[in-house]
């Protein structure tokens, strides 16, 4: 793994002060950074519920749009606390189909959410779930807290007030913002291996900037993803933090930055296949940030003779996913999840 920005500054800093045969003896046996595990992922990322309740799922409404039916559900993901999702079914197709998990972007579009990929709300790149249910994937869209249906229940709370509250009171009790939406992710796969017309062997995920973020989070701490995509979602914490840039309150893990950055979070993900998509004049995730993040994911993917299903698809222009990006990232996973694909590990 590459070792993160602000601690080879520090050892850099170290080295001045201490000189050269001083430095060489100090380095001799120093003990070499940790290698973020999973289990030390899910610790950084706090405290989460004890245990999941029953899903105990309900179907809000069926409606039949030719060549797909959407369904309205809910279902439980702690006790007291249920989700709104859509489901896309296509009617053609293997009695088993693959699945995907789709995770809208943020955008400040509290409103919107699970309408996005739903084909719903938004603009046209945000309609993933319904083009993937086109191409024979079952599709699952949730809110998000703070997100559409999921907005301060009280009233309250409006937008980015609602956001900040879950964030800051959760780090208050040992907690994040990002292990909630990571739980929530899980408790959807929950969910999607439970329909009788999915596959649980060919479980993908997608999502575009915030989306994208918790495409990363959620493939790295849940091995039943077998292959995903992450559209404008990252960059590495040092880039950001040098340039000024703030994002979503879930983006900011405590303690991450000193565990390996965002490139030791991918690196989790190795050896199962991911696709990084990107646009190279992107304001809030800069490309060397990526670049970098890939860079020290490689590492992994190599060492598990896996190198060749940790991709990039870069497209000049700002923050989108646009027409040749999303049919980059939908190739990507008809390559890893429809019949014939390699062995999934």
């Amino acid at each position: 793994m590459i070792a993160p920005m602000a601690s080879r500054r520090r050892m850099a800093g170290l080295a001045a002060l201490l000189g050269t045969a001083l430095w060489q003896a100090w380095i001799a046996t120093a003990a070499p950074m940790p290698t973020l595990d999973r289990r030390q992922l899910l610790r950084l990322l706090g405290i989460v519920p004890d245990g999941a309740p029953p899903l105990a799922p309900e179907q809000v409404e069926r409606v039949d749009l030719g060549d797909v039916v959407r369904e309205k559900v809910t279902y439980a993901v702690e006790p007291g606390e249920r989700v709104p999702a859509f489901v896309f079914l296509p009617k053609a197709g293997e009695t088993r189909l693959p699945a995907v998990l789709c995770h809208h972007q943020h955008a400040g579009q509290f409103e919107v959410g699970k309408d996005g990929p739903a084909g719903l709300g938004s603009t046209e790149d945000q309609h993933y779930a319904i083009e993937l249910a086109r191409r024979g994937y079952v599709t699952l869209a949730p809110d998000a807290l703070c997100f559409n249906e999921r907005q301060d229940p009280t009233h309250k709370l409006k937008g980015v007030e609602c956001e900040r509250y879950e964030a800051l009171h959760r780090l208050t009790e040992g907690r994040s913002l990002q292990a909630k939406y990571v739980w929530d992710a899980r408790r959807a796969l929950d969910y999607l291996v439970s329909r009788p017309e999915v596959d649980r062997a060919r479980i993908g995920m997608i999502g575009h900037s915030l989306g994208g973020q918790e495409t990363l989070f959620t493939t790295a701490a849940d091995t039943r993803i077998k292959a995903a995509v992450s559209s404008c979602g990252f960059a590495s914490l040092a880039v950001l933090k040098r340039d000024r840039i703030l994002h979503n309150f879930a983006l900011f893990v405590p303690g991450l930055a000193e565990a390996g950055d965002y490139g030791a979070v991918l690196a989790l993900v190795a050896p199962r296949p991911f696709l990084v998509a990107a646009r190279t004049a992107d304001p809030i995730f800069p490309r060397d940030g990526i670049e970098a993040t890939v860079a020290a994911a490689r590492e992994a993917y190599a060492a598990q003779g896996a190198a060749e299903r940790l991709g990039t698809f870069y497209e000049d222009g700002p923050h989108e996913f646009s027409p040749a990006m999303r049919e980059a990232a939908y190739a990507w996973l008809d390559r890893w999840l429809k019949p014939g694909a390699p062995e999934r590990r």
